[in-house]
């Protein structure tokens, strides 16, 4: 194995292009030299920061070897098999024996690994796998991946974010299916203007100006009402986000109802994570429904009330002082 890692110590310097920059391959076999030190002595996470930094400097193939063989000596595998899969597309010049122990390596790697195939309508949507980005939809190529349960989530501006998961096992291919549901935005109406009227006589009220008179623009029901408008759209916001956890929860579970509930063959029966995951989503469609309703009763609050002039005037009588009065 150490070998094999010593072999690119001398393949760098052939097969370069004309216009390869000769200061920066200099500084690149002074990497790699130090990596493969590195590497010889067990310091493998030394070794590939090295062959990080010559591919860096000097972007050959072949360096890709020497990465592959430190990643999978770090239990890195889908890095590992990642980097053969480039060394044996580019580096097509490359000696037969090294050519010959990449391949043999992919192949080991492959067995131990299995993949994902990502299901999503949305086009542009970004999909992470536990938190590492993969691509944007629709992928070309299915992920490899450790055995094991792995999050997939994914993201678009236009959308809500969603959250799967999925087990992989060796030699298979696990599918997740991803759902992006659209946020609903709210657009006001345009404004229409009024007709001109005559100013109303003026009030024997006293006006202290703690609140002065509404101006033109917030006479019409739909005007002047800049907060009733912000808590109309936070309800449909929430609201949107409350039937998107709902349908997020359906989804798992009858996910699991196929898969480990009454109806599965055998009937093997849930594990508490999996009933945890159906539970949270079900907390979370609540807390939105719960948000929703008060942002509506805010809305509704706040329709009556904004852009009312509030007068002061003065009380004579028995009783002295001021009453203040909410026009409509």
């Amino acid at each position: 194995m150490w070998t094999s890692a010593l072999i690119l110590l001398t393949i760098i310097a052939q097969g370069s292009p004309p216009a390869a920059d000769p200061q920066a391959k200099a500084q690149a076999q002074g990497l790699l030299t130090a990596g493969s030190a590195l590497y010889e002595k067990g310091d493998y996470a030394g070794a590939l920061e090295k062959f990080n930094a010559a591919y860096a400097a000097f972007p050959s193939p072949k360096l890709m070897f020497n990465i592959g063989q430190a990643d999978r000596d770090l239990s890195r595998p889908v890095e590992a098999l990642e980097a053969f899969e480039k060394f044996l597309a580019g580096a097509t010049d490359a000696s037969p024996e090294t050519i010959t122990d990449a391949r043999k390596s992919v192949a080991e790697l492959q067995e131990k690994l299995g993949r994902i195939r990502v299901e999503c309508e949305t086009t542009g949507a970004e999909v992470n796998l536990d938190g590492k980005s993969v691509g944007l939809t629709p992928l070309p190529d299915l992920i490899w991946a450790t055995p094991g349960r792995h999050q997939i989530t994914a993201s678009h501006p236009s959308t809500t974010p969603v959250l799967e998961y999925v087990d992989v096992t060796a030699g298979s291919v696990g599918t997740v299916t991803l759902r992006l549901w659209p946020v609903a935005i709210p657009v006001a109406a345009e404004p229409v203007p009024e007709p001109e009227t005559a100013p109303p006589p003026e009030s024997p009220n006293l006006d202290l100006g703690t609140n002065p008179a509404p101006s033109d623009a917030s006479r019409g029901w739909w005007l002047g009402r800049k907060w009733t408008w912000v808590a109309a759209g936070s309800t449909l916001l929430l609201a949107a986000g409350a039937i998107t956890a709902g349908l997020a929860m359906q989804s798992r579970f009858d996910s699991l109802d196929k898969s480990c509930g009454e109806g599965a063959p055998g009937r093997p029966g849930c594990s508490e994570s999996d009933i945890s995951s159906v539970h949270s989503r079900e907390i979370m469609a609540n807390v939105f429904w719960g948000l929703a309703g008060a942002a509506a009763v805010t809305t509704g609050v706040l329709f009556y009330l904004e852009g009312r002039a509030v007068r002061v005037s003065p009380v004579a009588g028995s009783t002295t002082g001021f009453v203040a009065a909410v026009r409509y």
